[in-house]
């Protein structure tokens, strides 16, 4: 026994190589080794899709394709069934059974052959037949092959797609506004949308490399279809398309019926735009065929045509399907070779084909193989289903290598690795085996049937997918999980994670698990996995055959001291057979309210099948526990008035925003993600819920439940008068944000900048700006004065809720009198450490008239910034720095004498004059100020600190000085330049000296200035 421990019958590398989810990739030997009975259902082509069918066998198939007469020499038989089904296996199965003959030519297209080339050469590539035709079409497939590479047949498909849906018909209904060159047509030509739909795992580019390449071993199988992920209607910037394109973005992003027309003529004309794009039109591939036919005939030949996946004749098919199906027997005379076409097909595929191309082949096609097979978990389906999973299995044991030596391609019996195996009696007992005697360790039945219920192809329990349960389950079990069980830790966590509780399935009981939580606690998640997969979901606590224990290294318990386990006290809910769920459990055998019963049922499943818990289960739960946290509030840390129930019912609501459940109904409220009391989907949470379900009717027992609810009421009490706060509109975020509003609507009327105190900012925050005014006005660009005057229509609501945040006040409606300034500081320092508006999430409905265009902050500012140093270069452009500002009016008040004198003044004298004595009394030192605060910004050494000194620069009020003087230097440099030329013209007479003094007044103007 000890032997058995750990033990791996198989290679993983091996296994690796042996097994493939493809029919068509193993060889031969492996191919036979593997195989087992398909389920295959004969129907009408036209029977509807709840007809049954006949049941027939793989060799019945065969006999009837290969055996039927065609008395117009054509036969075409569809085998269908979703992706995975076995209809590749089908074909390929008939394949190998079916060798050409001096009467009979076999052509086997197999789908990994997916690119044009391959399919059209296999076609075309005939022993015995040629022609120059044959030859031409030969040359110039191989010629777009090699001339073609992803890329530009990724172009050439949207434009020949463009091509086709331009000129198709209008389809009825909603679906006509698409038509025509100028709307879908159009659409596929607009540069951004060409973008979007070239994406990476767009269609388009997974369609253009399928063509060119061969389809590998695990790769998806080719799109033939658009789907609503592949419509342009999440272009990041749609204003970078044309007009025209964006106003149909526009129309079809908006109506969901023009998205399925889209959808639909898209996928209708996919197929010509590929036979387009690869110069195969003009039934260039249908005359070759024929010709294929004619030759054949004259040898006395028929052809049977093998195709795996009928997808890889996209393009193609239409000229095909006519060759092959025109009739060879024209009047008596055989003058095509017969045709056999056995053809693997979707089933979605093959129902848009039977509205198109299908529907010319009816006579042809007297019937088709079904093999969407139903998961069958009785007798029979048990036998099935371990027997197909034990030929995978024993194929992995003997290995590729050996299957090959054994030449089973030929007939050779397939070796059974089990019966050289020592252990094979305790495996096979323990684990079991197929009707083969193929053992099924690592699995047994439970676990096989979980585990390909928990990975179900396309998301449908009830279907047995072969492709799925290979890929799926064997052999990730036996690779990738090899080391686990080798190393004495499977089945892992990884293996909880890809195998869950499937439907249709028991599941663990969150008493169950919690018990294995207390008994075990250095392997308890192992052990619950091996209990619910390999156990069958036991409804107590319990050991396994102890073979099993020790074969996966899981120890058996000590459970002599459960006298009444979980399963005593927690019953199974028993199978409900007019619904298919089970009816609630019992607790203690006393019957419980039904509703309440059905709720603890909820919160099993909950947990043991990771089924959503209803949204009345979850609604009950949130409401307890949330009243909880109310009833426990004192409402004293800070002191508030109690809040009414309809106040609480607003900020402090019963759902996910303030108790989340995962995987609870209604969890994607906006807010869940911040919900203070959260609950994970486990064992101890899902045993918590049903005893304060108990509680509620007084079953006893649960005290353990009640007072782990008191810890919670608690601990979440400071959760709950925050939240009333935040309602009321005064958390600390909030605040936060209305003090930064409150801040730069100061800097924009000049009273709080980067830099000053926090108890200055705090002032000039709690300030409603009644009486400011900029003595600087004049100088502001005009966005930062709309930017004021639209902060300050609100600035009076915003600073009143402030100071009622931070003050104390006197009476019912009394005024502030006092700021708390232990808490109003720390808010401020924290508003101020960002000097700009980024519009939140929730913003406080008091601030929201206040912050109106204050996400344009930064960039009026530094406008206002750049109009500052505007001004500083007009002013020192003639006021070089250095030159005195009484100095600059001395001499200009001589000049201006001078040139009154001769005849020389200003056009409008008396208003030079005032502009002269007025800037006598002003501030030249402001021109300093304002040089210094504009280097600030040039020495800063980062963004922040740069845009800091820029809103310091901005915020100052620089008063009316500045203004002043820059239009007394620009009056007086018109002037000066303009007027007192033609003082130098002035020589002899009676002005010549005054003309001098007026000409050396000008030389130590232009010396001052530029």
């Amino acid at each position: 026994m000890a032997e058995f421990r750990q033990f791996l019958c198989w290679s993983p590398i091996e296994a690796a190589t042996t097994i493939s989810t493809e029919a068509v990739s193993p060889s031969p030997s492996v191919f036979f080794a593997t195989h087992a009975p398909l389920r295959i259902r004969r129907r009408h082509p036209e029977a509807k899709t709840d007809d049954p069918g006949t049941a027939v066998t793989e060799e019945d198939v065969r006999r009837d394709f290969l055996g039927r007469d065609t008395p117009n020499g054509v036969l075409l038989m569809p085998v269908t069934g979703e992706s995975g089904t076995g209809k590749s296996h089908l074909v390929r199965w008939v394949h190998e059974l079916t060798p050409s003959t001096d009467k009979r030519v076999v052509i086997y297209l197999p789908k990994t052959s997916t690119s044009l080339r391959a399919v059209v050469r296999t076609l075309l590539d005939q022993p015995g037949v040629d022609s120059p035709e044959l030859a031409q079409l030969r040359a110039d497939v191989d010629r777009m092959s090699s001339e073609l590479d992803v890329e530009s047949l990724e172009r050439r498909l949207i434009n020949e797609l463009s091509e086709a849906v331009a000129v198709a018909d209008a389809r009825p209904g909603q679906g006509r506004v698409l038509a025509g060159p100028g709307n879908l047509a159009l659409l596929l030509l607009d540069p951004h949308v060409r973008d979007h739909l070239l994406q990476k795992g767009k269609l388009i580019p997974r369609l253009a490399a399928s063509l060119l390449s061969d389809r590998r071993d695990g790769e998806d199988d080719r799109p033939t279809a658009f789907s609503i992920t592949d419509l342009p209607l999440d272009i990041a910037d749609v204003n970078k398309a044309s007009d025209k394109a964006r106003r149909l973005l526009s129309l079809i992003t908006n109506r969901p019926e023009l998205q399925t027309a889209a959808i639909d003529i898209l996928t209708e004309q996919l197929p010509v735009a590929i036979t387009a794009a690869w110069n195969m039109g003009g039934g260039r591939l249908q005359q070759a065929m024929l010709e294929i036919r004619r030759q054949y005939a004259a040898q006395g030949k028929e052809i049977v045509l093998l195709i795996e996946d009928f997808v890889v004749l996209q393009g193609v098919q239409r000229d095909l399907l006519d060759a092959l199906i025109e009739a060879g027997v024209r009047s008596g005379k055989a003058e095509l070779a017969p045709v056999r076409t056995l053809m693997a097909v979707t089933t979605g595929y093959f129902a848009r084909l039977a509205e198109t191309v299908l529907t010319r082949a009816k006579a042809a096609t007297p019937y088709l193989y079904d093999l969407d097979a139903g998961f069958d978990t009785g007798e029979q389906g048990r036998s099935d289903i371990t027997a197909f999973a034990g030929r995978y299995l024993n194929a992995a044991r003997v290995g590729r290598e050996a299957l090959d030596n054994a030449n089973i391609a030929n007939g050779a019996d397939v070796p059974n690795r089990c019966v050289t195996c020592e252990f094979q009696e305790t495996c096979h007992s323990t684990f079991g085996a197929s009707v083969d005697g193929h053992g099924l360790y690592p699995f047994n039945w439970p676990t096989l049937r979980r585990a390909i219920r928990a990975r179900p192809a396309h998301n449908n329990p009830n279907s047995f997918n072969p492709r799925a349960v290979i890929g799926e389950v064997i052999r990730p079990v036996l690779v990738d999980h090899a080391h686990a069980l080798r190393d004495g830790s499977f089945p892992d966590q990884r293996f909880s994670e890809d195998y869950r509780t499937p439907a249709g399935e028991d599941y663990m009981l969150g008493a169950v698990q919690r018990e294995i939580e207390e008994r075990d606690h250095a392997d308890a998640s192992r052990r619950k996995a091996f209990l619910e997969f390999w156990g069958d979901a036991p409804d107590q606590i319990t050991n396994l055959d102890p073979a099993m224990h020790a074969a996966f290294g899981i120890g058996l318990l000590d459970l002599n001291d459960l006298a009444s386990g979980p399963g005593q006290t927690t019953t199974r809910a028993t199978e409900d057979t007019t619904s298919g769920r089970r009816k609630p459990a019992s607790a203690n055998a006393q019957e419980l309210p039904r509703a309440l019963a059905m709720m603890i049922d909820h919160v099993e499943e909950w947990q043991g099948r990771h089924s959503q818990l209803p949204q009345t289960t979850a609604a009950h739960l949130r409401g307890t526990i949330r009243q909880a946290v109310i009833n426990r509030c004192m409402w004293t840390d800070p002191v508030v008035a109690d809040p009414q129930s309809a106040e609480l019912d607003r900020a402090w609501p019963s759902n996910s925003t303030v108790v989340s459940i995962e995987g609870a109904a209604s969890e994607r409220l906006p807010g869940t993600a911040d919900a203070p009391i959260r609950f994970k989907r486990n064992p101890s949470n899902a045993t918590f819920f049903r005893q304060i379900l108990l509680a509620s009717v007084g079953v006893a027992g649960n005290a353990a439940a009640i007072r782990r609810l008191h810890e919670i009421a608690e601990h979440h009490q400071p959760d709950l008068q925050r939240a009333v706060q935040r309602h009321r509109g005064f958390s600390n975020r909030e605040l936060i944000l209305g003090f930064r509003a409150s801040l730069l609507g100061a800097a924009l009327a000049g009273h709080a900048w980067p830099g000053m105190k926090d108890t200055e900012l705090l002032n000039a925050a709690l300030a409603d700006g009644s009486g400011w005014e900029r003595a600087d006005g004049l100088s502001r660009t005009p966005q930062w004065n709309r930017l004021w005057e639209a902060h300050r229509s609100g600035r009076g609501e915003l600073v009143a809720r402030l100071r009622d945040s931070v003050g104390f006040t006197r009476g019912v409606r009394g005024n502030v009198r006092i700021v708390d300034g232990t808490r109003a500081l720390p808010l401020v320092g924290e508003a101020s450490q960002q000097w700009a508006w980024e519009r939140p999430d929730k913003l406080p409905s008091w601030a929201t008239k206040a912050v109106s265009g204050l996400n344009q902050f930064a960039v009026v500012a530094d406008a206002q910034f750049a109009d500052l140093q505007h001004t500083l270069e007009k002013v020192r452009a003639l006021l070089p720095a250095g030159v005195s500002g009484a100095e600059t009016v001395l001499a200009v008040d001589q000049a201006l004498r001078a040139a009154v004198d001769e005849g020389l003044g200003p056009v409008d004298l008396p208003t030079f004059r005032s502009l002269l004595a007025d800037v006598r009394q002003r501030d030249w030192k402001s021109i300093d100020r304002l040089e210094r605060d504009i280097a600030r910004v040039t020495a800063a050494e980062d963004d922040d600190s740069r845009f800091r000194a820029i809103l310091a620069t901005c915020a100052a009020d620089r008063g009316a000085d500045l203004a002043a003087i820059e239009r007394f230097l620009v009056a007086g440099n018109a002037w000066l330049t303009e007027r007192l030329d033609q003082a130098r013209l002035k020589t002899g007479g009676s002005g010549e000296s005054a003309a001098l003094r007026v000409q050396e007044v000008l030389r130590q103007w232009t010396e001052v200035g530029p």
